[in-house]
């Protein structure tokens, strides 16, 4: 069981529409933690900006140091989800990037800000991996892998996919389908090793808004078992290893609460905490977790929520496990 132990608002600007954040601890300072965000003018945006904040105090305060802008005028695009990763020790934002405002009309790819002096400088790059909402990288036996589903049909119909770089993530030619079914419609992947011979996989289910969190598992990342439900509802999993257990944070549709849980893996005995709670008339603007260790049994969760603002904002959580 988790308890919240602090509340950050970490950006509010009441005009725009900030969402998708994410968060990560560096590798050169443990006080020393980023996050970045997507900035627009509404959910779906005409104008878009990604946003790094950094902390050198453990979370307590936040600098801007670094916006990237994309809008749909001048570039032909706007940014969507991004996700911070430490890909071979430099500091990496995997963020998708669409040409119009219906998603399912929209093409999509996939973009890499690079940084070699830990978050002082981004060098981008746009990347070969198709899809949408890409999950952190991971390493896993001689491979680099990342989760990212593809809209099949203007119908929205959609397929999880995993990609994966074998020349430490330079190119990403190669994907494979983890979850495809014509019923449920599954999206927005999570990625965890649980070890040297073994992944699994935490998928949302589009097929209506209050679907099931659904999980799979892998030897290889290249063939997957078929998706099983968990008792439990959301969109959007962010999920890390935790001991013996996973720890997942979502956006839960049925209690329309930000919420983290722990899934037994060898049991699929689930236990549920709720971080934060948000209006029904808000369902579809808050959540969509970033979330990392802090140290033993603290942990960050990050998530943008509406509440009574007339903009979402960017919440921090801090959470202790009990």
């Amino acid at each position: 069981m988790f308890v919240v132990t602090k509340y950050n608002i970490v950006a509010q600007e009441p005009k725009k529409y900030l969402s998708f954040p994410d968060i990560i601890q560096s590798k050169v300072n443990y006080n020393q933690f980023f996050i970045t965000y997507r900035e627009g003018n509404r959910h779906h945006p005409k104008w878009s900006k990604l946003i790094v904040l950094e902390s050198l105090d453990g979370g307590d305060t936040w600098e801007e140091k670094h916006s990237f802008s994309l809008n749909l005028l001048k570039h032909g695009a706007v940014w969507n989800c991004p996700r911070l990763s430490y890909i071979n020790n430099a500091l990496s934002i995997i963020c998708d990037a669409k040409n119009g405002t219906i998603e399912r009309l929209s093409s999509f790819n996939t973009h890499r800000f690079t940084s070699y002096n830990n978050g002082k400088d981004f060098f981008h790059t746009k990347t070969e991996m198709p899809g949408m909402v890409p999950d952190k990288v991971i390493q896993f036996k001689n491979k680099l892998i990342c989760a990212n589903h593809k809209i099949k049909s203007s119908k929205n119909d959609l397929v999880q996919l995993v990609s994966w770089s074998r020349d430490d993530g330079e190119t990403w030619y190669d994907t494979n389908i983890l979850a495809n079914n014509k019923r449920e419609q599954f999206c927005e992947a999570s990625i965890v090793k649980l070890s040297e011979n073994r992944l699994i996989a935490y998928l949302r289910d589009n097929s209506d808004h209050m679907r099931k969190i659904w999980r799979s598992t892998s030897n290889d990342g290249i063939y997957w078992t078929k998706p099983y439900p968990l008792n439990i509802y959301g969109q959007r999993p962010t999920a890390m290893k935790d001991i013996n257990n996973v720890i997942c944070a979502i956006r839960n549709t049925k209690n329309c609460t930000v919420s983290v849980f722990s899934h037994n893996i060898v049991t699929d005995e689930i236990e549920n905490s709720t971080i934060d709670v948000e209006q029904r008339i808000n369902q579809y603007h808050y959540g969509y977790t970033g979330m990392c260790k802090i140290f033993m049994n603290k942990y960050f969760v990050v998530y943008y929520i509406k509440n009574e603002e007339p903009n979402p904002f960017i919440k921090l959580a801090t959470i202790k496990k009990i």
